[in-house]
């Protein structure tokens, strides 16, 4: 053992280091994708692929066997080469193979005191005592976020720790349920402080070096990694809305957790005990086996991302851009999702004056949508905090709406707990046959609930307080003070967004404003497949809103004094929807004004434009349904899919995403995508303060960035990052997460099925490949002045690019500095095989 020693003091603050790793995760009515390692960016990607394994077993890489199946399916020779050459492995591709085929993966992490508590014993009619502590704790932290008001203390630092001390100690099936006797005898010695807790903590255990002490800390927070997660999510909100930090929870979690290791300690044996600080006495030798054996996956993981970066390279190389004849007939703006990418092309095909523009699915608008009193959606990425709030006057039809869809939420909760799944249907007898038989026979797809209240009337827009503020108001009685935006405010975001989305001048007579959302039905991570820069919410609002802004008046007549963007008096915008299950493009209804109805001024194009986005979707159908299992045939088959209450794969969400390109359309109009990239509209020479690019960098970047990583973690990690089996999922705390079966740790990330057919993997692990059409020396200037995106590029989290549209010339950048991509391709293919 060391000789060094931490103070009390010291393990503790170790211990909110610890906490400072986890990374955020949404409530599911507000799911939106996260890197699960956000928070370990400043290491590089090696680093923390080493640490995590060595600790937890938790992987960035996939297991031998799945890199043995792709070999000579994706991976050729040539990749494999190549990347051993790029990682300075000296090693054959057949040699390379024979180490894969030699590897065993049956690590496993390190052991917390709970998990060794068992060792030795041959227990038949106990639980594992981990097993018990997990449930017990994940049970608790439910009950605290669904029913807060239960809990008294609030403004205690240590809330949520005595909270759980007294719901424990009075928890007498513990003791049945691990055979021990003594539990409760020792969770009565347990402190009524967290601070004495860390100093008793520091005083029995007997790991004292703080390599050891920050692994143990990460095993036991691991235990119950997805409540931390929630928690951190928590905590990201107060720190974005700036709102008073009485007490931080996931400090508070750990504190829990280590009390369990404690109580475990002290009822343990000395056999037990030694296994425990041997395994962590062994740090050295599990590190070098992680290093020895992440060497050879490394380069096989480079050469599968070889394998998809060489057809990139290849078809950038040879796209010619479009070159413009006459002005545009009809201009859409798409979100940049990987799902738009084949609409955006089944468009285009109908009309050579057709083009279409990719933008982050918010439009911009840093809004969040009140719904009703006591419901507010965000709008918006959850890197930003809203700044506006935008509200509908309802009258008596959307009221009764309102009415019905609450009613519908209530009822549609009940169903989701696993009590009400079986008690509502036994109390409402034959008249839930029904809907059973209604939804069975004759399904329809069905909106999430709020979407259904939206009108076709007039939006207000406001100034949004801090929510602190507003919290107290409503808290006394008081309504909050809320404030119209100004003219010269919303032509400010009107400017921003056209800036954004490359459209500031030649507008055609039309233009759609495209927000996108999926429609599924039963199914608790519905979010998940809507907008991710809307919050994981429809992008209707939005883009209903912006079409607002854009065809009033007085914001028109701004934009052109002010921002020097002059939108022609015949140009109407339409707002419209693209719903990324059925693979249904539509204009929305409009007819809140003649101001703003696109039908009065342009009844002559509203016919063409219908048939424009009936044929386009339909190609975009015909192509969704070869991506399916299955490969099925008939036109309803996505209807069918998206209404069916018992589907567990009705979209393939953002599965397969690989590459961003920012980029003029002309250049990348004659490309195929296969819905693998996210496509958004950058012009480098109207951007000459790289204000444009900055903003792109360090915004859609990194959301795509971590739509990515989430992906790929819940691909590589699926115990930790990924939600296992769909069929199994029970939601928790009205939508906080989901459990897999009635218990256990939440499970946060994707289920399987999202990523795998059935048969085969669909999804592919690949780190993001980010394309920039734009000098290289104003992509450097971007990388010197944001460090969040300096660490992604050069700890190798993604891949940059540099493109040049019109020679084909492509260079990426690392650490060291640019490199022709052509020098990276270079390989000896008459190595032996």
């Amino acid at each position: 053992m060391s000789d060094v020693v931490l103070s009390e003091v010291g393990l503790q603050e170790l211990g909110r280091q610890v906490c400072k790793r986890v990374a955020p995760v949404w409530p599911l009515p507000r799911s939106i994708a996260v890197n699960p390692w956000w928070q370990h960016r400043a290491a590089s990607i090696r680093e923390v692929a080493e640490y995590e394994q060595t600790h937890k077993n938790v992987r960035l890489l996939m297991p031998a066997s799945f890199y043995q199946q792709r070999w000579l399916r994706e991976i050729q020779p040539e990749h494999l080469v190549q990347a051993a050459q790029e990682q300075g492995v000296q090693q054959s591709a057949q040699q390379l193979l024979q180490a894969l085929q030699a590897m065993d993966s049956a690590a496993s992490a390190l052991p917390s005191i709970a998990e060794v508590m068992n060792s030795g014993q041959q227990r038949t009619r106990t639980l594992p005592w981990r097993t018990e502590i997990v449930h017990q704790l994940s049970q608790f932290c439910a009950l605290w976020v669904n029913y807060p008001e239960q809990f008294n203390g609030a403004d205690s630092a240590d809330a949520l720790y005595l909270a759980w001390l007294d719901i424990v100690r009075h928890d007498r099936g513990i003791e049945l349920l691990v055979g021990e006797r003594r539990v409760e005898e020792e969770l009565a010695t347990l402190p009524r402080s967290s601070a004495e807790l860390w100093q008793l903590i520091a005083e029995e255990i007997p790991l004292s070096a703080p390599e050891q002490l920050d692994a143990w800390l990460q095993v036991a927070l691991h235990d119950i990694y997805g409540w931390a997660s929630v928690f951190a999510q928590r905590r990201w909100a107060r720190e974005l809305e700036k709102s008073e930090n009485v007490y931080d929870e996931l400090d508070q979690l750990l504190a829990i957790r280590v009390a369990w290791e404690l109580v475990c300690w002290r009822l343990s044996k000395e056999p037990q005990q030694q296994r425990f600080v041997d395994a962590y006495q062994a740090l050295g030798e599990r590190r070098a086996q992680t290093v020895r054996e992440q060497e050879v996956l490394w380069v096989w993981q480079r050469a599968l991302e070889l394998s998809y970066q060489s057809s990139l390279a290849q078809q950038l190389g040879q796209l010619q851009p479009v070159v413009a004849s006459g002005a545009p007939q009809l201009q859409a703006v798409f979100c940049i999702d990987v799902r738009s990418e084949p609409m955006r092309r089944a468009l285009e095909a109908q009309d050579k004056g057709i083009q279409t523009f990719g933008f982050a699915g918010f439009f911009g608008l840093p809004v969040d949508y009140q719904v009703s009193e006591s419901l507010v959606k965000p709008q918006l990425p959850g890197l930003l905090a809203p700044q506006f709030r935008v509200t509908q006057k309802h009258d008596a039809a959307a009221q009764a709406q309102r009415t019905h869809s609450w009613r519908a939420a209530s009822w549609h909760r009940s169903l989701e707990s696993p009590a009400g799944a079986y008690g509502w249907v036994e109390m409402s007898g034959l008249a839930k046959i029904w809907k059973l038989l209604e939804r069975s026979l004759w399904p329809k797809p069905q909106a999430r609930i709020g979407s259904e209240v939206i009108r076709p009337r007039e939006w207000q827009i406001t100034k949004r307080g801090q929510p602190s503020l507003c919290e107290r108001a409503a808290a006394v009685g008081e309504r909050a003070a809320t404030e119209p935006a100004s003219d010269a405010e919303l032509a400010g975001l009107a400017a921003n967004a056209l800036r954004g989305m490359g459209l500031t001048e030649n507008f055609a007579r039309q233009v759609l404003i495209v927000g996108h959302s999926a429609c599924v039905t039963n199914n608790p991570h519905a979010a998940s497949l809507d907008c991710g820069a809307c919050g994981g919410q429809s992008g209707e609002v939005n883009a209903r809103v912006l079409v607002q802004l854009f065809n009033r008046a007085e914001v028109r007549r701004i934009l052109a004094a002010e921002h020097g963007i002059t939108i022609p008096q015949t140009t109407r915008f339409l707002p419209a929807l693209h719903d990324t299950t059925q693979q249904e493009l539509r204009v929305l209804s409009t007819d809140f004004g003649s101001e703003n109805s696109a039908g009065i001024a342009h009844a002559d194009d509203t016919k063409q434009l219908q048939q424009w986005l009936e044929k386009a979707s339909t190609s975009a159908q015909q192509e969704q349904r070869q991506r399916l299992a299955g490969k099925p045939r008939a036109a309803k088959a996505l209807q069918q899919r998206a209404a069916s209450w018992a589907e567990l794969r009705p979209e393939w969400g953002l599965a397969r995403n690989a590459a961003i390109i920012f980029a003029p359309r002309e250049a990348t109009a004659k490309g195929h995508f296969d819905a693998r990239a996210f496509l958004h509209t950058y012009h480098a020479e109207r951007d000459p303060e790289q204000a444009v690019l900055t903003q792109l960098m360090t915004a859609p970047m990194v959301v795509a960035h971590w739509i990515n990583m989430q992906y790929y973690g819940s691909m590589t990690a699926p115990q930790t990052f990924g939600s296992g089996n769909k069929m199994l999922h029970n939601v928790v705390a009205d939508g906080v997460g989901v459990f897999e079966g009635n218990g256990g740790d939440l499970r946060i990330g994707l289920a399987r099925q999202s990523l795998h057919d059935g048969k085969d993997w669909y999804h592919q692990p690949l780190r993001l490949t980010v394309v920039i059409a734009a000098p290289t020396h104003a992509i450097d200037k971007v990388i010197s002045e944001q460090k969040v995106v300096r660490e992604l590029i050069e700890n190798e989290w993604l891949y940059l690019w540099q493109w040049e549209p019109t020679t084909g010339d492509l260079q990426q950048r690392n650490a060291e500095g640019w490199q022709a991509i052509s020098k990276l391709q270079e390989t000896q293919h008459d190595l032996a095989i």
